[in-house]
């Protein structure tokens, strides 16, 4: 074989050999943020984005929903899972006071008039006042159930939402606050 068919050959070769080990690649995929947004059905009385809820005067809890539309470049994004927290609990057998964590610690702080009659309890007697978790369906909406307490009037309900991707390691968090009227 002629010399410059062999050096052909072997430039050929190397380089369809490097061609399967580099391999071919479009990069990492590209993707817009998640995008979660809450419906809220009650009144914003003030336009300062803090809802009002009038609670119950013959109920002990008041039940409202709230529901979650989550988006991805403005096409439904199916089966996500939220999760939901708040800043204020409630502990059983007890209508003349509530709890509420103010993101400074873990600890909670008991909120009554008079708390002589308290006896103790611990974090794990406490009430929350929503959900947990939810996850959208194929419409990419979901709905959340908040229950605050008669004793709460006057308080403002904060909800906290979040959802988090290890795969993408894309994390949303936000919250939404309601005055309790």
């Amino acid at each position: 074989m002629n010399l410059n068919v062999r050096k052909s050959l072997i430039r050929s070769i190397l380089t369809v050999y490097s061609l399967l080990l580099i391999g071919c690649s479009l990069g990492p995929e590209e993707y817009s943020p998640l995008d979660v947004k809450p419906y809220c059905n009650m009144p914003d009385a003030n336009g300062d984005g803090i809802y009002e809820l009038e609670l119950s005067g013959s109920n002990w809890q008041t039940l409202a929903k709230v529901d979650f539309s989550v988006t991805r470049d403005g096409v439904p994004e199916e089966f996500v899972p939220i999760r939901f927290a708040s800043n204020l609990f409630w502990q059983l057998n007890d209508t003349l006071g509530y709890f509420i964590h103010r993101n400074l610690t873990d600890n909670v702080e008991y909120v009554a008039y008079d708390t002589t009659y308290v006896t103790g309890g611990g974090v794990h007697d406490l009430v929350p006042t929503t959900n947990i978790s939810s996850m959208t369906g194929t419409d990419g909406e979901t709905s959340n159930w908040i229950a605050p307490v008669r004793s709460m009037r006057g308080e403002t309900f904060v909800l906290y939402y979040s959802y988090y991707d290890e795969w993408r390691s894309e994390r949303v968090e936000d919250s939404l606050k309601i005055h309790l009227e």
